[in-house]
């Protein structure tokens, strides 16, 4: 998931090496523009919980339920607080326009729940244990650009 205001990704193409296979060869010499946020966020190894009005959306779930609308619940809402959720060692995300996610560990890998990334290089990551660890990124490879963006009066 993407958050903050807009920025232009672009990868350039890359000259692939001889032995590379057909599919990736391809994929390198093309030209990657994305948007992308001020953060990015990322869920690795927790459990989640995305409850809306119509269901619920959960990391049981197989993708390409009738549920996986809850996703785009969250689509244009923004990231308005983080807080302890109502599991041990869980986080809740609540959005603006009433939309919340609960994170736990899982308990099958005991890795990162979740790591939620800055355009700037900042990277705030939750253990398993549900402590916060704070680190700098590699910044060489992603190129961003700032869109020019109007947003509307009060919503920035």
């Amino acid at each position: 998931m993407e958050f903050g205001a807009p920025h232009l990704s672009v990868r350039e193409p890359i000259v692939p090496n001889p032995d590379t296979c057909g599919s990736v060869r391809r994929n390198l010499q093309r030209r990657h523009v994305d948007i992308t946020g001020d953060w990015h966020f990322w869920v690795q190894y927790g459990e989640w919980r995305l409850p809306t009005d119509d269901g619920a959306l959960t990391s049981d779930d197989s993708p390409g339920t009738p549920f996986d609308e809850c996703l785009r619940d969250l689509e244009g809402q923004r990231l308005v607080a983080v807080e302890p959720g109502t599991r041990e060692r869980s986080c809740a995300f609540s959005f603006d326009l009433g939309g919340s996610l609960e994170i736990w560990p899982s308990i099958e890998i005991p890795d990162d729940q979740w790591s939620l990334y800055s355009v700037g290089g900042d990277i705030v990551t939750c253990d398993n244990n549900g402590a916060l660890v704070f680190e700098k990124a590699d910044l060489e490879q992603p190129i961003y650009k700032p869109l020019d963006v109007t947003w509307p009066r009060g919503a920035a």
